[in-house]
């Protein structure tokens, strides 16, 4: 009858240590490889607000070029009341209504937005979920200078970090990475710009230059 010789204490203390190595060589290349959430969340969102703008301004039923008075407009710069899905929209408010009503809502809409969610003061504002758990925040501005509307975006709701590139709280200036939130402007004749100080996201949506600068 053959007898099988286990591993000695020593044997198993060298797979050990050669195991341990190849970890650490590999580890590093694993996880580099792994996308992160809030930028695969962030390019979603990127291209979810392109899909909607160039629906609606290219829909004459909703952005005329020319208005009831036959003005002429550039898009979202046309404030005329229409209908859209049974909704009154029109005025300052008329961009973030239509916007809303393209996506898939989940609970209630409202009308107050945290001043984390915005850049100076607003006309018009609507804050709500969608499904995947992000949350919205649509602001037009209360200037007459473009970009009128904004769109910031929250990835992960409410889910930390909360913190946006560029933001000086306490939680939110010393980071170097892993931001959550994103800001978008809308522009009068449909283009869509990152401020160019938020880089970890115009990286993350890996936007051309093209799109991102003025």
């Amino acid at each position: 009858m053959k007898r099988f010789r286990g591993f000695t204490l020593s044997e198993l203390m060298i797979a050990i240590t050669v195991l341990g190595v190849l970890c650490a060589a590999v580890l590093p290349s694993i996880v580099n490889n792994n996308p992160n959430q809030n930028k695969m969340m962030m390019k979603k969102v990127y291209y979810t607000t392109t899909t909607i703008v160039s629906d609606m301004i290219n829909n004459p039923g909703l952005y005329p070029i020319v208005d009831k008075n036959g003005n002429s407009h550039d898009g979202f710069d046309n404030t005329d009341q229409v209908t859209f899905n049974n909704e009154v929209c029109q005025g300052n408010s008329k961009f973030i209504k239509l916007f809303a009503r393209h996506l898939n809502i989940e609970g209630d809409i409202t009308t107050s937005c945290d001043n984390a969610m915005k850049t100076g003061s607003s006309s018009a504002c609507q804050v709500f979920n969608t499904p995947d758990g992000i949350t919205w925040s649509l602001v037009n501005k209360s200037s007459t200078t473009e970009p009128k509307n904004e769109i910031v975006v929250d990835v992960n709701g409410d889910k930390k970090p909360n913190c946006r590139q560029g933001e000086t709280s306490n939680s939110c200036k010393n980071r170097d990475g892993n931001f959550d939130r994103f800001s978008m402007d809308i522009y009068d004749d449909g283009q869509i710009e990152i401020p160019e100080n938020q880089t970890w996201a115009i990286d993350a949506i890996s936007v051309s230059s093209a799109l991102t600068d003025r």
